[in-house]
C-alpha cells in the first residue's frame, strides 16, 4: 500500500512540476515580478507577480493603502494584437471579479498591456478606454 502510494505521489510531482517546466512563448517569458504606475495621475503602484498562469496583484494607494487580488492569465501569443485575459481573479473576503479582455506586448523587460474593462470588450488599440480598469499600462520587469 506505502508503496502505491509513494508512486502516486512521484507521478504527481513529476506532472506538476512538467507543468511548470513546459511554459513557452510569451507565457514563459513573462515569469517574475513587473511593475507599473496606474490611475489618472498615474499614482498608483501595481506589482504584478506571475508564476506559471497564476498571477498576484498587489496595488499600493498613494497614501499607502493596498489592494491584493490573484488570480490567472490567459495569453494568446499567435494573434495580433496579441490577447490576455485576466481570469478567476478575487480579492478581500475572496469577492470574485469579472474577467477583463486585454491586448498585449512584450519587449524584452517592458510588458504593455491595454484592458478593456470588465464586461468589456477587447480593446483593439494600445489606448486607455472608457470605466473602471479599462487602462493602458507599462509594467517594466523587476531584477
Amino acid at each position: 500500500m506505502r508503496s502505491i502510494l509513494l508512486a502516486m505521489l512521484l507521478t504527481l510531482t513529476s506532472i506538476s512540476l512538467g507543468a511548470e517546466n513546459s511554459l513557452t512563448g510569451d507565457l514563459a517569458k513573462l515569469q517574475g515580478r513587473w511593475e507599473a504606475k496606474a490611475g489618472l495621475k498615474r499614482n498608483l503602484a501595481v506589482t504584478l507577480e506571475v508564476e506559471g498562469c497564476r498571477a498576484n496583484v498587489k496595488i499600493t494607494m498613494p497614501k499607502g493603502k493596498t489592494i491584493n487580488v490573484r488570480g490567472e492569465i490567459k495569453i494568446d501569443d499567435k494573434v495580433q494584437p496579441r490577447s490576455l485575459d485576466w481570469v478567476k481573479f478575487n480579492g478581500y473576503d475572496d469577492q470574485e471579479f469579472p474577467e477583463i479582455p486585454a491586448i498585449y506586448e512584450l519587449n524584452g523587460d517592458i510588458f504593455k498591456v491595454c484592458n478593456g474593462g470588465p464586461n468589456n470588450s477587447r480593446p483593439t488599440e494600445f489606448k486607455p478606454g472608457d470605466g473602471v480598469l479599462a487602462d493602458l499600462l507599462e509594467f517594466k520587469r523587476v531584477k
